[in-house]
């Protein structure tokens, strides 16, 4: 239950701040939800709730659109289609996520170590 709690805490919270302010605050989203949700699988749920928020977020900004970028920022990459652009995209976004949840844990775990 922690890990779905936290899963959807770090989506809704990375999701407001990515409206007000530049793209890297999804990593201080995933490691405030890391240290005061602290679950089994810290990484994963980070990584999961970016990725997941980003290939979404990719997927409705190109399907709105009426231009053709995707597709050739795609072929700029070499990729054969523009979701494989989308699934790169939200795994990099994954990867900051969930080290972002797992060092907010951590810390949580050294907080409590040293206060013992």
């Amino acid at each position: 239950m922690k890990f779905v709690t936290q899963f959807l805490a770090i989506i809704a919270s990375a999701y407001l701040l990515e409206l007000f302010l530049p793209w890297y605050y999804i990593a201080v989203a995933s490691f405030v939800m890391g240290y005061a949700l602290k679950s089994k699988a810290n990484f994963l749920a980070g990584f999961l709730a970016i990725g997941i928020l980003w290939f979404v977020k990719a997927w409705l900004q190109d399907s709105e659109g009426a231009s053709d970028l995707t597709v050739r920022v795609a072929n700029i990459f070499t990729l054969p289609k523009k979701e494989f652009l989308f699934l790169a995209t939200s795994i990099v976004g994954g990867l900051v996520g969930g080290s972002a949840a797992w060092s907010g844990s951590l810390l949580k775990r050294k907080v409590k170590a040293y206060n013992n």
